[in-house]
């Protein structure tokens, strides 16, 4: 039987160090350390695409994560060491060179150059050396993970202080304005602000959050169908372009729209002809989507498996159809779920155009669920997929090593 890839379950030692942080602590390399930090990844149950457009999403944090060990250098050096994709790179606070050159570590330099732009003091170098075990370009906000973890490892070692939606807020412009992707917040707030057993509802206009139990006999069943994402960016930014152009004639009609986040049903029904098709139905997916996301909220307080199932179902064809970011592998994967053993519900997670789904599944059948849909979807698109079972996590967190 395929069994679903599990995480090591993040504990703190007897030490008072989390218990993953012992091998690194044993290579001689990496002293003196000082300390560590950790950044979960995430997967957003339900609310695709609607955090640009100033909606509601929500996501869980999860437990596979990019974690560290955070050394002093002198000279204000840093180096950032991915052993994950056995990479480093080296640049002096101040002269991190030209944002958008496309490489990862445009994500580490965004970050120095976003706390400082934000007036947290940067004056001692560090080396921050990564491990993970989130699955890189899967749609799980590894680059969220990433910023945040320098973040953490920057404000540590300089003894400097930031709240989650402040350091959210940091991580963001690093993303937007230095590597040049256009993302909204959700991501980096729920890698900060994760709560375990919980998804959190988040309000992308005002910040505010609710978190939201996810019921104990349900899993987290992450599938990846291991499908190629290059379409993914210029596709999020050409969506972005449609929902502005969208809004355009939406506020013609009604002045007081302040985003799709605004629009009713039936103020998208009045402008559909001026609309034209495309954007009729990117604009009835952000107004049915911000709809899923209350109902989902419901459901899961409930546990009403029923709903949950049909929710979700229609969010994958509501992100398949009318927002066109699916994929046939993404299809073939939730196709394949349908039927498995102990399938609520799943959709595509994150911003499609292949990665990964989410499913929600019964426990005590989650090794046969992970089984049974990668033999299907493997008979189906003739590649084969990974599953991750894993559990809602809190979110980041850094410490002394001691």
């Amino acid at each position: 039987m395929v069994r679903p890839i599990r995480a090591e379950r993040s504990e703190m030692s007897d030490t008072g160090n989390p218990d993953w942080l012992a091998p690194m602590l044993a290579d001689p390399e990496l002293w003196p350390a000082s300390h560590w930090v950790r950044a979960p990844g995430r997967v957003n149950l339900i609310g695709e695409h609607t955090d640009y457009t100033e909606g509601l999403v929500l996501p869980a944090a999860i437990d596979r994560e990019v974690r560290g060990i955070v050394s002093p250098l002198p000279d204000q050096m840093v180096r950032v060491v991915s052993r994950a994709m056995d990479e480093e790179d080296t640049f002096r606070l101040g002269e991190e060179g030209p944002p958008g050159s496309g490489r990862w570590a445009d994500y580490a330099h965004g970050v120095t150059v976003s706390l400082r732009e934000a007036g947290i003091e940067l004056d001692q170098g560090f080396e921050l050396t990564l491990e993970s075990t989130l699955p890189v370009a899967a749609g799980l906000s590894s680059s969220a993970a990433l910023e945040v973890a320098v973040a953490l490892a920057a404000i540590a070692i300089n003894g400097g202080q930031a709240g989650p939606e402040r350091l959210a807020s940091i991580c963001r412009w690093a993303e937007n304005e230095y590597v040049g992707v256009e993302c909204g917040l959700m991501d980096q707030m729920i890698v900060l602000g994760g709560r375990v057993g919980h998804a959190m509802m988040l309000d992308c206009r005002s910040l505010e959050t609710t978190f939201v139990p996810i019921p104990d006999e349900l899993a987290i069943v992450v599938c990846d169908t291991r499908a190629d994402r290059s379409l993914a960016e210029s596709a999020y930014n050409q969506r972005l372009d449609e929902c502005g152009r969208a809004l355009e004639f939406l506020r013609r009609r009604d002045p007081a729209v302040g985003s799709l986040r605004d629009a009713s049903p039936a103020l998208v029904e009045e402008c559909r002809s001026e609309l034209g098709s495309v954007l009729y139905r990117r604009c009835r997916h952000v107004v049915t989507e911000n709809v899923r996301v209350g109902a989902l909220i419901n459901a899961l307080k409930t546990d009403d498996r029923p709903a949950i199932g049909e929710l979700m179902a229609q969010s994958h064809l509501s992100l398949r159809d009318d927002y066109e970011v699916s994929s046939a592998e993404l299809n073939a994967m939730v196709t394949a779920a349908s039927g498995c053993p102990g399938f609520v519900g799943g959709r595509l997670t994150g911003a499609g155009f292949g990665g990964c789904t989410v499913n929600l599944v019964e426990k005590p059948l989650t090794d046969e669920f992970a089984g049974e849909i990668l033999v299907r979807y493997q008979q189906t698109t003739g590649r084969p997929g990974n599953a991750y079972a894993c559990a809602a996590a809190g979110g980041a967190t850094s410490g002394e090593i001691v």
